[in-house]
């Protein structure tokens, strides 16, 4: 199904969808089959799911385990959820969000798009805040996808745009449109000069958690140049027919600095605009520059309209493994060392060998590392 949740992710990555056998309020496909599955709790908080028997499903089956007492799920909100991924064969959790109290985000109208199977049982099963559901992905050959069993919990939903009280602008920055839950516009006021520093005003007052300049968000946006008021980039449908991305999450520090410097303090739920210099933003523009070397924005002052949705801690980079290597010795001992192995192998040829077998090892492992850095880096 798939291999990871990104904490504040809002879809997920899953193999084609087949055929549904049944649909009722307990789930899609064979839902008896799942009927021996459970989820426990240890004192700690870690999950355990049980299962009565193996899974050997060939399509793919979900079944409520638990239907929550909260408010009815609603399809254009993001939902928070806890997850374990499970053995489908024991029931081994081999990963799960569940202790560590982050949940993960989903936006259901791109989940549509991207799983008509978790869509549907999400969403066809009568959920409720609370409800815990356990979602069984068949083996995929095409793929080679192995077989997965995943177990949800429904934490939380929320709006998937900026909540709560609209302000009225003072007139020092460009004028925007302003309408909770729908798209920003620039109308004006960026024909003076630009401000020499980043500047922002709240339109809408949120009242969640302030972000801090480290985090990771998950934010609605349309930005536009200062020098024109051209609208270069938006994660907003632009119009009715036009396909709803949804809200977008990237720790603050992957973006430019103007972003961290404007949002840092903001509370969660705030609609922010934003106006960023070039030395904020992409830099100045180099006259001399060879084309193509600098960003299109380079000496653009920036207008953003933010979204706060969410925000939390980015996830912190995995320390590095420790190097592989032979640990110092003196001349002595290696010559010592040397001898032994020539006596014990019966020659310096086994002796050559074995190095050469460890020193490649060693380097395999630190190319390794390298991948695994780099794949934490791009998430």
């Amino acid at each position: 199904m798939h291999s990871s949740f990104r904490r504040t992710c809002v879809a997920l990555s899953v193999p084609a969808v087949l055929l549904l056998t049944a649909c009722s309020d307990d789930g899609l496909g064979d839902t008896d089959a799942l009927s021996g599955v459970d989820l426990h709790f240890t004192e700690e908080g870690s999950p355990e799911v049980i299962l009565r028997s193996p899974l050997e499903l060939e399509e793919e089956a979900s079944r409520v385990l638990d239907r929550g007492d909260g408010e009815d799920l609603d399809e254009e909100q993001i939902l928070e959820v806890s997850h374990a991924v499970a053995d489908p064969s024991t029931g081994e959790v081999q990963e799960e969000s569940f202790s560590e109290d982050n949940p993960s985000m989903i936006y259901l109208p791109q989940m549509q798009e991207q799983s008509e199977f978790i869509y549907d049982s999400l969403t066809d099963t009568d959920l409720t805040i609370g409800s815990e559901i356990a979602l069984f992905e068949p083996a995929d050959a095409e793929t080679g996808a192995q077989a997965t069993l995943l177990v949800l919990r429904v934490e939380g939903q929320s709006p998937a745009f900026a909540e709560g009280e609209v302000q009225e602008q003072d007139g020092e920055l460009p004028e925007i449109e302003n309408e909770e839950g729908t798209l920003p516009e620039l109308l004006g006021g960026n024909e003076g000069d630009a401000p020499e520093e980043v500047s922002t005003e709240v339109l809408i007052q949120g009242d969640g958690e302030e972000v801090a300049a480290d985090d990771q968000v998950v934010v609605r946006y349309s930005g536009w140049k200062w020098s024109d008021g051209e609208l270069f980039d938006s994660n907003w449908p632009q119009d009715e027919d036009e396909d709803d991305a949804g809200p977008a999450g990237f720790p603050l520090s992957n973006l430019v600095p103007g972003w961290a410097e404007g949002l840092e303090g903001q509370q969660v739920g705030s609609r922010v605009l934003l106006v960023i210099p070039p030395e904020s933003g992409y830099g100045e523009s180099d006259e001399d520059a060879e084309e193509g070397t600098e960003h299109e924005l380079a000496g653009e002052t920036l207008i953003f309209v933010v979204d706060l949705i969410a925000s939390a801690e980015a996830p912190q980079a995995a320390a590095p493994a420790p190097q592989s290597g032979q640990p110092e010795l003196s001349e002595e001992e290696i010559q010592e060392m040397i001898e032994q192995m020539e006596a014990e192998q019966g020659g310096g040829e086994g002796a050559e060998g074995g190095e050469d077998a460890g020193g490649e090892g060693a380097e395999n492992n630190n190319d390794a590392d390298s991948d695994e850095a780099t794949d934490e880096e791009t998430d």
